[in-house]
């Protein structure tokens, strides 16, 4: 039931934002990101656990509307988990899609913006002490994104720097018993065309 509301979710986005584009209303910029996940599981059995930290990127689209307010989809590599106290990582690697409001503040030189929306993750590989643990995770994992950045100009193109949090809304774990949640913090720099 879940992934039909998931589903339904993601279809309702894409065809507002295919529509606003097809009539002229939203200027659209693409573009692409990279940056720093610094990933870690609250719930059960997260005692002695480290951040882990690995590389993240995407593309993204932004689609302007109403001045200073637009939306924006990214689609993700996003690297989640944790390092256990005996050095073994539990490495959930996912492809993130993440749809956002965005709210710029000041309409020339440097903009400063604020940006808040949902994430949807489909889980691509589970390891943990190196061994294969995709049939223990869920396949797909629900968040919320809130973050802020500042976005300037440089050389005709548009340049940010932003962070996010993303706080997992869903168990990601099958086990009923055991209840574990992914939090994540992410630094990214970006160009947008």
């Amino acid at each position: 039931m879940k992934r039909r509301g998931y589903l339904l979710v993601i279809a309702s986005l894409v065809i507002f934002l295919i529509q606003g584009a097809a009539f002229g209303q939203f200027g659209i910029r693409k573009g692409v990101k990279f940056g720093y996940n610094f990933a870690t599981l609250s719930g059960d059995q997260t005692t002695n656990v480290q951040t882990r930290k690995a590389i993240t990127g995407g593309i993204g689209f932004e689609f302007g509307f109403l001045g200073l307010l637009s939306a924006q989809t990214d689609v993700l590599y996003s690297p989640k988990g944790v390092v256990l106290a005996s050095n073994n990582e539990t490495c959930l690697n996912y492809l993130s899609l993440q749809f956002v409001l965005k709210k710029k503040f000041f309409p020339v030189g440097i903009h400063p913006y604020l940006l808040a929306g949902p994430e949807f993750s489909y889980l691509l590989s589970a390891k943990s002490a190196g061994n294969s643990i995709k049939d223990k995770i869920k396949s797909q994992d629900l968040a919320a994104v809130v973050g802020g950045g500042l976005e300037f100009s440089f050389l005709g193109k548009s340049i940010y720097i932003e962070g996010r949090y993303c706080y997992g809304l869903d168990n990601i774990s099958k086990e009923e018993e055991t209840s574990s949640k992914n939090r994540v913090s992410q630094i990214f720099v970006g160009l947008l065309l």
